[in-house]
């Protein structure tokens, strides 16, 4: 049966438009004039997904957004919000309202069936694993703040879902402030503050999939809590109990750390197969890094446990790589250049240089970087269907051998 379309615009024009695009792809269509109509049958009727126009007389559809998701029958309908307006203001106004996408009117049809072709994918319930998984998990972490460690965690886990097929998470663990979802373009509709308050034998597989959002390239997302106070009301029991279930539902964690050891950062760090330690070439971040290997260090986690991975996150010289691991008292693992604006451009529109442009040079070091931190009973034998990512790092693999040949 095909998906119902809800759509929401009090002018008929538009809403001819809209239905034609879409029924022209095979999608039913249901229509109403104003937020009455779809508020008083949305529960009968249960749409695939909803279209909102912002401009109507008795609700915006910006209003109708936190209606819908309010009520517990449609908190999560992937929902669109289609309007002239296309300043950035307004697409924040739709994404802090709720919406998962946000068209500008006049719209492409293509355009408009590929974004609801998307979000219906995005938000198709998993399937369950057969038997559950065993995660490698990964830990991105530094002391001192500003040296990447959002956009490591952010590439590296969007690099993971681009080679493999198999299911990969991303979980931001800076409970007061953290910004994965931001950096992926994907709106704060749910994440840790679901399990605030929720008692710790209550919390399940199904409750943590549920809480879990989809990002384009295959990831998903526990992202932060949308309040501080919920943050607050999030204790480490919690998040062990949640920790443990993702253990069992994904191939790959990525665990994106605050800068500090409280309980639940030290938890995370404590579940970690491989823990990330990112520094650049300047004395304080070298100084935090030199602390962060003496604390891991009395947690007793093994040195082989911990990669160094040096981010060059200015233009200009720094400290020089040989002075860093003479100060810290081991090698650095990995080296990040300096890439400019690829970052800015990504850190501006939540668009990781890994899904938005594989093929550059940022992109194809994740890629290759996810790859080379993957299990290796993956590595090992090539997948019965390899994804895009993968055929990627091994085309580059085939070139620098043939270039060293």
């Amino acid at each position: 049966m095909a998906d119902l379309i809800y759509i929401v615009d009090d002018n008929e024009i538009n809403l001819k438009m809209v239905s034609t695009a879409l029924q022209a792809v095979g999608y039913e269509v249901e229509t109403a004039h104003n937020a009455a109509e779809i508020l008083s049958d949305v529960d009968t009727v249960r749409p695939a997904l909803a279209i909102l126009d912002v401009m109507m007389p008795d609700m915006d559809g910006y209003e109708l957004c936190r209606q819908l998701r309010s009520r517990p029958e449609t908190a999560n309908l992937p929902i669109i919000i289609l309007t002239t307006l296309s300043e950035i203001d307004e697409r924040l106004k739709a994404f802090e309202a709720g919406a998962d996408d946000f068209i500008a009117k006049p719209f492409n049809p293509q355009e408009l069936q590929a974004r609801v072709k998307v979000l219906l994918r995005r938000f198709a319930p998993p399937e369950a694993p057969a038997v559950p998984f065993q995660a490698e998990t990964t830990a991105v972490f530094s002391l001192r703040g500003g040296v990447g460690v959002s956009t490591v965690a952010a590439n590296l886990s969007v690099g993971m879902a681009q080679v493999w097929s198999e299911p990969v998470c991303l979980v931001d663990m800076a409970l007061i402030n953290g910004q994965s979802a931001l950096m992926l373009d994907v709106p704060l509709r749910n994440g840790w503050s679901d399990l605030a308050g929720v008692r710790v034998n209550e919390i399940d597989s199904e409750m943590i999939q549920h809480i879990l959002l989809s990002h384009e390239s295959g990831l998903r997302v526990l992202a932060c809590p949308k309040r501080f106070e919920d943050a607050e009301l999030l204790g480490v029991e919690q998040v062990q109990r949640a920790l443990n279930l993702l253990k069992t539902q994904f191939e790959y964690l990525i665990f994106d750390l605050p800068h500090d050891f409280s309980a639940t950062t030290i938890a995370a760090l404590d579940a970690a197969d491989r823990i990330v330690l990112l520094l650049s070439p300047e004395l304080s971040s070298v100084r935090s890094a030199s602390v962060a290997l003496e604390v891991f260090e009395k947690l007793g986690y093994p040195s082989e446990k911990i990669k160094l991975l040096l981010n060059w996150t200015f233009s200009g010289k720094g400290l020089a790589r040989v002075e860093i691991e003479k100060a810290i008292k081991r090698k650095v693992d990995i080296v990040l250049p300096n890439v400019g604006d690829a970052l800015v451009s990504a850190l501006t529109y939540g668009k990781p240089p890994t899904f938005q442009d594989p093929n550059g040079p940022i992109g194809a070091l994740f890629e290759d970087l996810a790859y080379h931190w993957s299990k290796e009973s993956h590595r090992s034998s090539a997948p019965q269907i390899a994804k895009d990512g993968y055929k990627r790092v091994r085309d580059r693999a085939r070139a620098r051998q043939k270039q060293q040949s």
